[in-house]
């Protein structure tokens, strides 16, 4: 099954009568999970650690834990949510939708810093590279401390 773009989603919206049936026509193409499902899919497919998430997002290995434990309610921050992005390597298209099930808004090119971070990830640059850039160019850095 091909998936449906961002756009014709919208369309189909518009047009639509009820949004039960919009729904019902187009769950498969709908986010269905939560953010900490999201991560920890990332992880186990990436064959990552926590360890070694937490030393590459500069965080806590409890902080780290904490923000992956389903059982824990607490969800990362915008800032936290990029550091362990970064930390775990994930290309642009999944930052992005990290930050959409989150419900983040996404880095947005017409935004200086957003360019930098974007800038970054595209390029498999390091959280500590991508906070040079950032301070290099008066900008707070991800996840200060």
């Amino acid at each position: 099954m091909k998936p449906k773009d961002t756009e014709k989603l919208l369309e189909l919206l518009k047009k639509t009568g009820s949004i039960d049936l919009y729904l019902q026509e187009n769950k498969d193409f709908l986010l269905d999970c939560n953010i900490k499902e999201y991560l920890n899919a990332l992880i186990k497919e990436k064959k990552l650690t926590v360890a070694q998430l937490s030393k590459d997002s500069d965080l806590s290995d409890r902080y780290c834990y904490q923000f992956l434990s389903p059982s824990n309610p607490r969800i990362p921050s915008r800032e936290v949510l990029l550091c362990l992005c970064i930390g775990m390597k994930l290309n642009l298209d999944e930052v992005q939708t990290a930050l959409k099930i989150a419900k983040y808004a996404p880095l947005y090119p017409k935004d200086e810093r957003d360019s930098i971070i974007l800038f970054g990830i595209d390029k498999s640059q390091s959280l500590m590279e991508i906070n040079e850039a950032l301070y290099d160019n008066g900008f707070n850095c991800l996840c200060e401390k």
